[in-house]
């Protein structure tokens, strides 16, 4: 079976404070976009993929998916094997992506049936981001807050937009960036209300006015890369541009496919990774 593994990019995200359990709350309006890895599973005696990585995602969701299953001795095992195109350490959701989209496809070839939200459940069991992508292949944009294991559709009527991402090239480290970063004390309620009324005005500049990462600066001090591929965005005309996630990859607002595709080609003229991309609106 083959599956597309869609990133994300986050239009807010708010950081609450630190939990007892030692992770930051969150609240974000998390968008997927287009940009994709594609995996392909086929059935085998054990759990495995290609990737090389101790910590695969893909072969973490799986397991965790057959030990949720009814009757998981009556499940053998799957070969994963993953064309990346996401980059890593960009505040993509990469690896969450390629879990979501296995926990998805596994759901099916094991015949499982469980909801969306029952996925959802099990991918707070993979990992962070893993809940509000597996959600957004089904509800396109999802708001997630707590650590990320709270999802729940953004509601609404939500138009396809184009979107230009670059990447400057850097690895973003999560936790030196959540570490770096001032939490706030206060709840702010009327952040995610602009960006979603926003959003589903479709008028662009109203949507870039209520785009906010509070990761951002502690990123930028940390990478001053992200805050120049930024830079190189707005010079550009974007209607407007914030880093995605923990970073490094900034996204940037235009008005068509074409601008988008012109703009993401003088990118890569510069050396860096750009991509013309649209918000995902899965197909109902």
């Amino acid at each position: 079976m083959r599956i597309e593994a869609y990133a994300k990019v986050n239009f807010t995200l708010e950081v609450l404070g630190k939990r007892a359990d030692g992770y930051h709350a969150l609240r974000s309006l998390v968008v997927p976009v287009t940009l994709s890895d594609t995996l392909t599973l086929v059935d085998a005696e054990s759990i495995s993929s290609d990737t090389g990585y101790d910590d695969d995602l893909c072969v973490k969701a799986a397991k965790i998916l057959k030990a949720n299953a009814p009757e998981p001795k009556a499940i053998k095992g799957v070969a994963i094997s993953v064309e990346k195109r996401i980059p890593a350490g960009g505040g993509l959701g990469g690896g969450s992506a390629d879990a979501a989209a296995t926990l998805v496809a596994l759901n099916e070839m094991w015949g499982l049936r469980f909801t969306p939200e029952r996925l959802a459940e099990t991918g707070a069991e993979v990992g962070s981001d893993v809940p509000a992508l597996v959600l957004s292949r089904f509800a396109g944009p999802v708001v997630m807050e707590g650590r990320g294991e709270f999802v729940r559709p953004a509601g609404g009527d939500f138009p396809r937009l184009n979107l230009v991402l670059v990447n400057p090239g850097v690895f973003s480290s999560t936790p030196r960036v959540f570490a770096k970063c001032n939490s706030r004390v206060t709840d702010d309620p009327e952040i995610l209300y602009n960006i979603v009324s926003s959003y589903q005005s479709r008028d662009l500049s109203s949507i870039a006015a209520s785009f906010m990462n509070e990761l951002e600066k502690a990123a930028m001090e940390l990478n001053p890369e992200i805050k120049t591929a930024k830079e190189a965005l707005i010079a550009r005309g974007v209607s407007g541009a914030l880093m995605s996630g923990s970073g490094s990859t900034v996204f940037g607002l235009v008005s068509s496919e074409d601008e988008g595709r012109e703009i993401a080609s003088s990118l890569r003229a510069e050396g860096y990774s750009a991509w013309c991309v649209e918000t995902y609106c899965p197909v109902v």
